[in-house]
């Protein structure tokens, strides 16, 4: 079984994500849904509260302005996650290597960074950021908070730091990380998610991050790579433009 956990700002959105939870996943699940209408919501804490009463043993985190592409995917990561006892997380994009002095968990840049996130802003553009283009799962040792899929026996071992995040961001990099120390992390293909907002890097931001720095300066920098990128060569990931290539509706 399935929990699915979101933490939405409105009433209409919650019920358009529900919605489309329930006619993607695939498979028996429930939704926890938290009011996120206070912007000073402490988003760990919620999750942490959610995955403890969760009755699935699969735990999903999804944020507020995401949507599944893709029908069956509850189906498909319940297998994943049967088939390897040793998987912990499974996210949709994230990194293989972490620097201990930058924040951003794409800085590493290509061939390091896992995984695409499609976009559908509010003025109708449509396009994904394409990280890799690998189709298989591959290890990584952060992996971003717009989904994120968790083994719920992890939350015995560890839970989002509530006090040291307080706020909408780090405490899903700070997870992985400390995950990844008892439990394979990975990026995988088989779920597809269009995200309504890109991110804003603002004051509150960059204070988490380098809040997140701190914190793991001991374990900084991390990596299940084979090798160490070098900033002078940075490789961005490619934007590659959807509209009238894909349907941008909403499945629900």
């Amino acid at each position: 079984m399935i929990s699915l956990v979101t933490c939405c700002k409105s009433p209409t959105q919650q019920t358009l994500q529900e919605q489309n939870a329930a006619k993607t996943v695939g498979t028996e699940h429930e939704i926890i849904a938290i009011d996120g209408s206070s912007p000073t919501v402490n988003v760990a804490a919620a999750y942490n509260r959610a995955a403890l009463a969760a009755k699935g043993d699969l735990v999903v985190f999804i944020a507020d302005d995401c949507y599944l592409m893709n029908e069956l995917w509850g189906t498909a990561l319940s297998a994943k996650f049967s088939a390897a006892p040793e998987l912990g997380i499974a996210g949709v994009a994230g990194t293989q290597y972490f620097f201990a002095d930058k924040s951003s968990w794409t800085a590493a840049g290509r061939p390091y960074v896992k995984g695409r996130i499609v976009y559908h802003p509010e003025n109708d553009e449509l396009f994904a950021v394409v990280f890799s283009a690998d189709r298989q799962d591959t290890p990584v040792v952060a992996c971003d908070g717009c989904f994120m899929a968790v083994r719920k026996s992890l939350f015995d071992k560890c839970l989002f730091d509530e006090e040291t995040f307080p706020g909408r961001h780090f405490y899903d990099l700070d997870f992985c990380l400390r995950a990844a120390r008892r439990a394979l992390v990975i990026v995988t293909s088989d779920v597809t998610v269009s995200k309504r907002h890109q991110p804003v890097f603002d004051k509150e931001w960059r204070e988490a991050g380098e809040e997140f720095l701190r914190k793991n300066r001991e374990i900084l920098p991390a990596s299940c790579a084979d090798s160490v990128p070098d900033p002078e060569h940075f490789v961005p990931s490619a934007v590659v433009d959807l509209k009238g290539k894909v349907s941008a509706r909403i499945i629900c």
